[in-house]
C-alpha cells in the first residue's frame, strides 16, 4: 500500500459496534487535541456497521482527518488488524469507543516517543470514571520496561486504550493475532519475547477509562482462558518458569473470580 506524501504523525485507531453518546464523546476527545497532526481511523463492525459509519461521519462533519472503515465481522482483533493495515502514520494511538482522552494526550506521548526511540509501546496511568463522567479512582502503573516486564507475567500492566506504539514493531510481531477478549495482553507477551522491544508508561493521567460499557468482556471466562493460554505459550517457548506460575494464578482467578472482575479491554 503506497503511503501518501501528507502522512500524518499519528493514526488514532478506534473500533466500535455501537453509535451512542459515549462514542460521540470519545471521538470529540480524539479530535480536540493540542497536537493536531493526526488521522482518526474508525472501524465500525457488526451487523450495523454501515449505520454506525454514517452516524460517525454525520458527527464529525467535514473534518478531513477522519477515515471510516466497516466490516461485518464483530471481533475486536480483526477490526484492530484492519485499522492497523490502513494506518498511514508510524505512530498509532489506541482508543476505546467509550473512554475519554485528555486534550494533551497525543502531545505528551509523541514528545516521549520522539525522545525515546528505543520505546516501542507507551501507555499511561489513567483514571476510572462512571457513566456520568465522575472520577471513581486513579490507576498508577509501573513506568519502566523492567518493572512492566516483571508484572506482565502476572497481569496486564499496560492499559490498552492509553497506548501509543510504533506501527512497524507491531507489524513485525504479526499484529493482533487473537486472544479472545485479551488481544492486547496476547500482543504484549509476544512483543516481550524480543528484548529489544521496550515498554513504558507515562506517570501522567492521560485517559478517563469508562467503568461500564464493556458488556460481556467483563470478567468473562474466555478472557481468563485467553490470558492463561498466552502465559502457557510464553512458558513453552522458553520464557521461564514465571510464566507457568502466572498461568496457574490466572486459572485460579478463572475458577474463583470469573464474573466479578475484568481482565480485557473494551472496543
Amino acid at each position: 500500500m503506497q503511503v501518501p506524501e501528507n502522512t500524518p504523525a499519528v493514526s488514532w485507531l478506534l473500533c466500535t459496534h455501537v453509535a451512542d453518546e459515549q462514542l460521540h464523546l470519545a471521538l470529540n476527545s480524539c479530535l480536540n487535541q493540542t497536537f493536531t497532526d493526526f488521522e482518526l481511523l474508525v472501524v465500525a463492525n457488526g451487523d450495523a456497521a454501515e449505520t454506525i459509519a454514517a452516524k460517525v461521519k454525520q458527527w464529525v462533519g467535514l473534518d478531513s482527518r477522519l477515515r471510516v472503515f466497516t466490516t461485518e465481522v464483530r471481533h475486536l482483533p480483526f477490526s484492530l488488524s484492519l485499522g492497523l493495515h490502513h494506518a498511514r502514520a508510524k505512530l498509532v494511538a489506541r482508543m476505546d469507543s467509550d473512554d475519554l482522552s485528555n486534550p494533551d494526550r497525543l502531545q505528551r506521548q509523541v514528545k516521549y516517543m520522539r525522545s525515546h526511540p528505543d520505546v516501542a509501546v507507551l501507555g499511561s496511568c489513567y483514571e476510572i470514571i462512571d457513566s456520568s463522567g465522575h472520577v471513581l479512582r486513579q490507576v498508577h502503573l509501573p513506568l519502566d520496561d523492567s518493572n512492566i516486564r516483571r508484572l506482565l507475567r502476572w497481569r496486564n500492566p499496560i492499559c490498552h486504550p492509553t497506548v501509543m506504539f510504533r506501527k512497524n514493531v507491531i507489524l513485525a510481531a504479526g499484529g493482533y493475532l487473537g486472544g479472545l477478549q485479551a488481544e492486547d495482553y496476547d500482543l504484549w507477551i509476544r512483543l516481550a519475547t524480543d528484548r529489544n522491544v521496550k515498554f513504558a508508561n507515562l506517570s501522567e493521567i492521560c485517559l478517563s477509562y469508562r467503568d461500564i460499557g464493556a458488556g460481556p468482556a467483563r470478567g468473562a471466562r474466555a478472557a481468563y482462558a485467553s490470558v492463561a493460554g498466552a502465559q502457557v505459550r510464553a512458558f513453552l517457548m522458553g520464557g521461564g518458569i514465571g510464566w507457568l506460575f502466572g498461568a496457574i494464578a490466572t486459572t485460579l482467578k478463572l475458577i474463583f473470580k470469573s464474573g466479578r472482575s475484568r481482565i480485557s479491554q473494551k472496543e
